[in-house]
């Protein structure tokens, strides 16, 4: 670090972003929050099941709102490596033997993407891939989200319609995907996994793997940091 960066921190110390504690980026107590046992969720809207590494709550969201919205690009790398267990234990879930991994981050709107300098979810999926060299990741960052209301705080039926339509594929981008090529050995092309922070409702997942869908991608499975309890049944939890 800098002389620039070490006077800031005297002034303004280095906040844990869960918990608000000093001196530490996360501290251990937080960090524990993102290494839970991996578990699947049938959501209440969307047909696949979702994944997640903990529970949705005020810690966490703090976490990612630090993460996506001040710059807290100091806790990219736990946030990436909880995602990245939640994509292992998504494609253990549905058998993955082989071929491609592609990732789909949810989307951002133009306006938040300009703001944060891109895309928060498609960031960890890049951080992600970046720490998984063995597994053949690609994130294809091709879904984008018009302008509509926040999900914090709404009811699920209200997620749900808060989500419908607000979200349309970059044709470039999808026209930019090559198609799957199983891996030698393998009988699979590849494995389509949908990406977010959150899943509360699954409504956002849902909305993007309908519109993927039209364009022949259809996601088999979600992976996520946190799962929320929003009218959704969870599925024994299972380890990888």
């Amino acid at each position: 670090m800098g002389l620039l960066g070490e006077f800031g921190e005297l002034l303004l110390p280095r906040r844990c972003a869960g918990c608000g504690r000093e001196n530490v980026s996360l501290c251990t107590r937080c960090l524990q929050l993102l290494g839970g046992i991996p578990r699947a969720m049938e959501p209440r809207y969307g047909t696949i099941p979702i994944v997640g590494v903990c529970e949705y709550n005020s810690q966490i969201s703090k976490m990612v709102v630090g993460f996506k919205d001040e710059g807290r690009r100091d806790i990219l790398d736990p946030l990436a490596l909880a995602l990245t267990r939640s994509i292992v234990a998504a494609l253990d879930l549905i058998g993955y033997s082989g071929g491609a991994i592609r990732l789909f981050p949810a989307p951002s709107s133009d306006r938040a993407r300009r703001r944060r300098g891109g895309s928060h979810t498609a960031t960890l999926a890049e951080r992600a891939k970046e720490l998984s060299p063995e597994l053949p990741l690609e994130v294809h960052d091709v879904l984008a989200a018009k302008r509509s209301r926040d999900q914090v705080g709404l009811g699920a039926i209200e997620r749900a319609e808060n989500a419908q339509r607000t979200q349309y594929l970059d044709r470039r981008r999808i026209a930019e995907i090559s198609e799957p090529r199983a891996v030698s050995g393998t009988g699979s092309a590849s494995a389509d996994v949908l990406i977010d922070d959150f899943s509360t409702t699954g409504a956002t997942l849902a909305e993007s793997a309908r519109l993927l869908a039209s364009v022949q991608i259809r996601p088999a499975v979600g992976a996520v940091l946190g799962l929320g309890r929003g009218g959704t049944r969870f599925v024994s939890p299972f380890t990888v």
